[in-house]
């Protein structure tokens, strides 16, 4: 190649640009998005068709990772489980603002991935079962990852079981310190972990079975109402009697034979 360009002909080989910041370039392995001329994607080799319009949106936190679904069912897959998630946000912060609330669950997820979990090697599971679901962190249906879907702020319930959770390892602490002086800072850490550990899932076994019996309670009266109804439906219907209604008295022929009898009675007078 002459240092004042390329000869006639020849295709000038482009580096690709490292500085710039882009939230839908390709990654190390990935597959690359096209279209074609026409303006509608298809599956080439090395190419991957563009999300649908309906959640462009929604995944393009996760551009990265859904450029690694090579297969078209992998990505119907996902796109199916992001409708499907995406329906249950609407419910909670409305058809305007869930794809926004979506897409930031989306990114949060990812973030944690990536600073603790390491690379995501199988990216549908990833997106099914990490990425997408709601996380409940405890009994509000509203609650994900500590925060309201409805209003974006702090999950009360989360907070004052945070509370509960830092009173109940200064009482553990201050425990273990009194009862083992002579053990080292670290020995007495492991300690409260492990007894902190052992009481929160004795707490949350005690709450799934409470819900057991709430739910087994309501499954019950539900079934009865059930067979009840149902019993009525198929109960024969009870005989009535005929309602028998009297014949009118005649009155007016009883008045003509009387005054019949009192016109005779007086001619022969």
């Amino acid at each position: 190649m002459r240092e004042d360009g390329p000869l006639r002909g020849e295709q000038q080989e482009k580096t690709p640009s490292i500085g710039k910041k882009s939230s839908r370039g390709p990654v190390a392995g990935a597959s690359l998005r096209g279209l074609d001329g026409a303006g509608q994607g298809r599956q080439q080799r090395g190419r991957v068709l563009l999300p649908p319009e309906d959640l462009r949106a929604v995944l393009a936190p996760v551009d990265l990772v859904r450029a690694r679904l090579e297969r078209p069912a992998a990505r119907r897959l996902v796109e199916a489980a992001a409708r499907s998630e995406l329906t249950r946000v609407e419910g909670f912060a409305g058809r305007t603002d869930a794809p926004q609330v979506l897409a930031d669950r989306l990114a949060r997820r990812l973030s944690e991935q990536l600073g603790t979990g390491g690379p995501i090697n199988d990216p549908v599971g990833w997106l099914l079962g990490r990425g997408l679901p709601q996380r409940q962190q405890c009994g509000d249906a509203r609650c994900d990852d500590r925060v309201l879907l409805d209003s974006g702020r702090d999950c009360p319930r989360c907070e004052d079981r945070q509370v509960d959770r830092s009173a109940q390892r200064s009482a553990v602490a201050a425990a273990l310190e009194a009862a083992m002086p002579r053990a080292t800072e670290a020995e007495r850490r492991a300690e409260v972990d492990r007894q902190l550990h052992e009481r929160v899932t004795a707490q949350a076994w005690a709450r799934e079975l409470e819900w057991e019996q709430v739910r087994a309670g309501k499954g019950a009266a539900a079934q009865a109402r059930a067979e009840a109804a149902a019993a009525q439906v198929a109960a024969p219907a009870e005989p009535v009697a005929p309602v028998v209604v009297p014949a009118p008295r005649p009155a007016a022929v009883t008045v003509l034979v009387v005054d019949a009898w009192a016109g005779s009675s007086s001619s022969r007078t």
